[in-house]
């Protein structure tokens, strides 16, 4: 069997988006890449406000395309009632009414001549009986640990711009409007690493990792080789992996 190879890998950093909002125009166009919106429920600070950036999917039998907000109406106030979007519905426009999921935002991270590693720990108890090892018992829960240096051009987002993984790490800049992935909106601020392994050839199936509440502990920049090496933890013992077909 091939070992894995990170050319292979797309690693993304994801954030904790979710909700619904309702279609509200009268006869959606198969080309059309905007439309309006009602009854927005999103689990951001601001419920009603579609941030730039998200993705969605319709719920419709035969529509299973993921589109991505690129802006908004209004523009600085909630709540959103428009939004444009990419790409069009193409061959299966929704209808009014239907529902529109939102899916969490996420941005691709250049890895380059760096790496990615994850560490799983841990903790045991050895009891003595007068001096002699006797039992063992389970210690306390370790948290996953996570190291990985990502490719940058710039640290913070530029006006039109991709959001560059800080911002997205720091929920700043580009990605001010990301939200948490953690369940408690109050627990300081933290994304899902996901690594997705696409199998260059054979029959074997995909896998996906996801290293879940992931908070950055160091940023280390270097000009000279251009990227930037990230450690930390996540709020999980172990990473959640899936095979899927």
């Amino acid at each position: 069997m091939a070992r894995i190879e990170l050319r292979d890998c797309t690693i993304r950093i994801k954030d904790g988006l979710s909700g619904t909002a309702t279609i509200n125009t009268a006869a959606p166009d198969v080309n059309d890449t905007n439309v309006d919106i009602i009854t927005v429920v999103l689990n951001a600070v601001d419920a009603d406000l579609v941030p730039v950036g998200a993705r969605f999917t319709v719920n419709t039998v035969n529509h299973t395309t993921i589109h991505t907000v690129t802006a908004r109406i209004p523009v600085d106030t909630s709540p959103t009632t428009n939004i444009t979007f990419t790409p069009a519905w193409v061959a299966n426009a929704p209808a009014n009414a239907d529902v529109i999921t939102f899916l969490p935002q996420q941005i691709e991270i250049k890895i380059g001549e760096g790496n990615l590693t994850y560490t799983e720990n841990k903790a045991y108890e050895y009891l003595l009986d007068r001096g002699v090892l006797d039992t063992v018992k389970e210690g306390d829960e370790q948290p996953l640990e996570l190291s990985l240096e990502f490719v940058y051009d710039y640290v913070t987002t530029g006006t039109s711009e991709a959001i560059t993984p800080v911002d997205a790490l720091k929920q700043k800049g580009g990605a001010a409007e990301w939200v948490s992935t953690s369940a408690d909106l109050c627990e300081p601020y933290c994304v899902d690493m996901e690594i997705d392994h696409v199998q260059p050839c054979g029959t074997a199936e995909d896998e996906l990792t996801v290293l879940p509440d992931f908070r950055y502990e160091s940023l280390e920049f270097n000009l000279q080789d251009a990227n930037i090496a990230v450690s930390g933890k996540c709020n999980a013992t172990e990473a959640t992996i899936t095979r899927p077909v």
